[in-house]
């Protein structure tokens, strides 16, 4: 068996969905036993239905359960543990149980934390947030450090600080490259529609920004408003799925789509079907990847190149991946309008060379064998054939 955890019942939606189906999927590919823990330590669970947060997981156990069972993994045992104490999915007995005799833990994202689960060794934290995760361990607090230190290994989405080509402080650990893995034969290649628009699922800002030798390092907000003039310098409308808050009438007054991000990704299907109806993604990071240079792409831009959607992308250093085709960084507004018209002038050439970096970078097998290897955890199985290319 090998544990995940983190943080699908507390923000039940399809994109947050995808990133944690693709590790549980990808293990039993592999031949584990993948078990889901998530544990509300810190966050109240959003209620899609009524758009509140609250401390009723109804909605987000109810969704999960349905989310389970319609990619064939009705049968995987989960636990979930809400703020009040109450147990769902299986008792808190179980859960130590499975704990302690799990070949390994991943905790992705370091979303949610409980003392128990450092019962499984070893323990690994996947980061996807450098580097504010990183400013925040060198901030040297002690609470801090006990986290990250009941890991046995830190890997993390920024490929570039783990090889050392970044400022970014290591908080005096070390961090291992990994990627966002993507279950390729749940994303199938379907035509690029001749009327889509290029698309996002982003969030215009989350926590706010960070300081680090008195440089700061911010949020999506500071990087979309760079791109501001970008509608009016392409020819195809681009559509933003955008939660957070955006001040949406002045990013429509430049020619932004922006819809409802709740409704286009209510559920993994309908996200799934979101990319399928796009021509392209263009996708912002933030503006903190950005400066640091991190590396890291994210975990959506993944699914759109897995669907073989080409990808517009900011540039965090994303020299370590072949670059132009299918996937094509910018760096200011006018680079990504030149980036947006070579993948139009292309589209099926682009189309195959975003499926062919899934495939070849991305996909779950050899993604999660590379990860568990580096915590000296033994793959049972070989993996399992990549899909379609």
């Amino acid at each position: 068996m090998v544990v995940v955890t983190g943080y699908v019942i507390r923000y039940p939606l399809g994109g947050m969905t995808w990133v944690f189906l693709n590790f549980l999927l990808g293990l039993h590919d592999l031949g584990f036993e993948p078990v889901f823990m998530e544990v509300a330590d810190y966050q109240l669970c959003f209620d899609v239905d009524t758009g509140e947060m609250t401390d009723d997981p109804s909605y987000g156990v109810a969704y999960w359960r349905g989310a389970l069972a319609r990619h064939g993994l009705a049968d995987l045992r989960w636990w979930f543990r809400s703020d009040d104490g109450r147990d769902w999915g299986m008792s808190g007995d179980e859960a130590i149980a499975i704990l302690d005799d799990a070949a390994g833990l991943l905790n992705v994202g370091g979303s949610c934390w409980s003392p128990e689960f450092a019962r499984a060794r070893p323990c690994v934290l996947v980061d996807c947030d450098a580097p504010f995760t990183q400013f925040q361990l060198a901030e040297d607090d002690e609470e801090t450090r006990q986290y990250f230190d009941a890991h046995d290994v830190l890997a993390t989405y920024a490929v570039n600080l783990a090889a050392g080509t970044t400022q970014i402080p290591t908080g005096g650990r070390k961090w291992v490259a990994t990627r966002p893995p993507v279950h390729l034969s749940s994303f199938d290649v379907t035509p690029v529609p001749r009327a889509g628009s290029w698309t996002t699922v982003t969030s215009w800002d989350a926590y706010g920004s960070a300081w680090w030798d008195l440089e700061e390092y911010r949020q999506k907000d500071v990087e979309f408003a760079r791109l501001r003039e970008l509608p009016s310098m392409v020819s195809v409308p681009i559509e933003l799925a955008l939660a957070g808050n955006a001040p949406i009438a002045q990013l429509e007054a430049f020619g932004w789509r922006c819809v409802d991000p709740y409704e286009v990704t209510r559920t993994a299907e309908l996200f799934q079907r979101f990319i399928r109806q796009s021509r392209g993604e263009l996708a912002v990071a933030k503006g903190a990847f950005v400066k640091a240079q991190t590396g890291a792409i994210s975990d959506r831009s993944v699914a759109y190149l897995a669907m073989g959607r080409p990808v517009v992308v900011s540039d965090t250093g994303l020299g370590w991946l072949p670059v132009g085709d299918g996937l094509l960084p910018f760096s200011d507004a006018a680079s990504a309008a030149t980036a947006i018209v070579e993948a139009e002038s292309n589209m099926e050439a682009h189309s195959r060379a975003a499926r062919l970096l899934a495939v070849t970078h991305f996909a779950s097998d050899v993604v999660l064998t590379d990860l568990l290897a580096e915590a000296g955890v033994v793959v049972p199985d070989g993996g399992s054939d990549p899909g379609p290319m």
